[in-house]
C-alpha cells in the first residue's frame, strides 16, 4: 500500500531539526558574518572613541579632508572584498535551507513509491509485481523531486552544462504562464539548466540503515533517508579562496544535506 505521508510544513521543519548537516553548516557559515559584525562594530566604536577625544580647540587644524580621495582609493577594495564575502555567506545560508528542502521532498517522493521489504502476505506481494499497488521503490522519481527544489537554489546567468542536461521546459513553460513569471522564463531556464546538470547534483536515498528492525516487520515502511550533495556556485571574485575551479573557469563549493522521513 502507498504510505502516508505528513503536511509538509511542520514535518519539513521537524526533518531539519533532526538532520545532522543542517545545525553544523548554518553555524559554519554564521561565523564570518558575526564576525565581520563585530570586527566593523569594534571600527566604529574606535573612531567615534577618536572623535571624541579630540580638542576644539584644534579643530580648525584638521586637514583630514583633503586626504578623501586618497582614503576611498584605499577603503574601497577591502570594502569591496567584504561586501562580496557577506553576499556569499547569505548565499550559501539562503542555499543550505534550499538544499535541506531538496533533500526533504527526495525522500517524501521516495516515501510515497516505497514498498515494505516484507509485504504482509502473498497476495500483498504479487499484487505489488504486477503494479496494482502503487508502490515501485523508484528512486528516480525522487532525484527529479529533488533537482526541481533546486531551481531556486541555482544561478540564473547562463552557466554551461557539465554534464547530461535533460531540462523540463514544458514544465517550467506550463508553470511560468498561470503565475505570472512568463517573462523571467529565460532566467528560470538557466537556473534549471544548472540545477539539471548531472555534475552538481548527487543523490542517495534509500532505507535509514538505523531503522531497519522496522523493516523486519511485515508491511511497515522503515523511514527513508535522503542526502543531496549540490554544488553551490561561487563568486569568481571569491572562488581561487572558497571554491573549487570546473575545467571552464567557474567555481563551486560542494555542500551536503541529509534529511530522514519518519
Amino acid at each position: 500500500m502507498t504510505a502516508v505521508l505528513p503536511s509538509t510544513g511542520n514535518a519539513f521543519v521537524e526533518a531539519l531539526l533532526r538532520s545532522p548537516t543542517f545545525l553544523p553548516q548554518l553555524a559554519t557559515l554564521s561565523v564570518p558574518v558575526l564576525a565581520l559584525i563585530v570586527a566593523f562594530g569594534g571600527l566604529l566604536v574606535m573612531r567615534r572613541r577618536r572623535a571624541g577625544t579630540r580638542p576644539l580647540a584644534r579643530l580648525h587644524r584638521e586637514t583630514e579632508g583633503v586626504a578623501l580621495a586618497a582614503d576611498l582609493v584605499l577603503v574601497m577594495a577591502p570594502f569591496m572584498v567584504l561586501v562580496m564575502v557577506l553576499l556569499q555567506t547569505m548565499w550559501m545560508m539562503r542555499e543550505t535551507v534550499l538544499v535541506h528542502y531538496a533533500a526533504y521532498t527526495a525522500a517524501r517522493s521516495a516515501r510515497a513509491h516505497a514498498c515494505p521489504p516484507l509485504p504482509e502476505n502473498g497476495q500483498v506481494f504479487l499484487l505489488e509485481r504486477l503494479g496494482r499497488l502503487g508502490c515501485t521503490n523508484d528512486w528516480n522519481r525522487a532525484e527529479t523531486a529533488a533537482r526541481y527544489s533546486l531551481i531556486s537554489a541555482s544561478p540564473a546567468w547562463g552557466i554551461p552544462c557539465q554534464g547530461a542536461c535533460r531540462i523540463p521546459e514544458q514544465v517550467l513553460s506550463a508553470i511560468s504562464g498561470p503565475t505570472g513569471v512568463s517573462a523571467q522564463l529565460p532566467a528560470l531556464l538557466d537556473q534549471a539548466r544548472y540545477a539539471f546538470d548531472s555534475d552538481n547534483v548527487r543523490l542517495d536515498v534509500g532505507f535509514d540503515p538505523k531503522y531497519l528492525l522496522i523493516g523486519a516487520r511485515r508491511g511497515s515502511v522503515p523511514p527513508i533517508r535522503a542526502r543531496v550533495t549540490f554544488r553551490h556556485y561561487v563568486l569568481y571574485g571569491l572562488g581561487p579562496a572558497i571554491g573549487t575551479r570546473r575545467p571552464d573557469g567557474y567555481f563551486y563549493r560542494e555542500s551536503e544535506a541529509e534529511v530522514t522521513l519518519l
